[in-house]
């Protein structure tokens, strides 16, 4: 192709080679950026667990009487365990993670001093525990989120089950 001194642009076979590049790039990030939003939502759910057990441990304490966690069909209630006053919920989306637990039926009370029952508790989604989390609560009522894909030891999850 000749090039007149007036003409400046892009030629058909440049604006293709950078398409090409651009459809490379995005096929390589979009499983990258699902993967990545997929980790946050199991993450952000450990999470709140997490929070969930801290706070109903800290308000037996402040309150002075028994405080315990339940499960409702995906809805984590505290509530005081004399009267059932819920004090605080959060409701957990199924198709974000799932959380087992070594408790059957998931109810955790804390007594008026803070400890509470050995419990565990695993974050997992599409039954896969390189991604998951586990939390664990110690008799003393003190809680741990341990780091993603592993247990208490620090090796690898075997499964999605406490």
């Amino acid at each position: 192709m000749s090039h007149h001194p007036g003409m400046r642009g892009f030629s058909l076979i440049e604006l293709m080679i950078v398409l090409a590049l651009l459809a490379i790039a995005v096929g390589i990030a979009i499983p990258n950026f699902a993967r990545l939003v997929a980790n946050n939502q199991i993450e952000a759910q450990a999470q709140t667990l997490n929070s969930l057990l801290q706070f109903a441990r800290s308000q037996a304490v402040v309150r002075r009487t028994s405080v315990r966690l339940r499960n409702d069909n995906n809805n984590w209630i505290v509530e005081n365990a004399t009267d059932a006053t819920a004090l605080r919920q959060e409701t957990f989306n199924p198709d974000h993670a799932s959380v087992a637990s070594s408790l059957a039926p998931i109810t955790l009370t804390f007594t008026a001093n803070g400890t509470a029952e050995t419990a565990s508790f695993v974050v997992c989604r599409d039954d896969k525990p390189a991604f998951g989390y586990r939390i664990e609560v110690q008799p003393s009522g003190s809680t741990r989120l341990l780091p993603r894909g592993k247990d208490n030891q620090g090796n690898d999850l075997g499964d999605c089950q406490p």
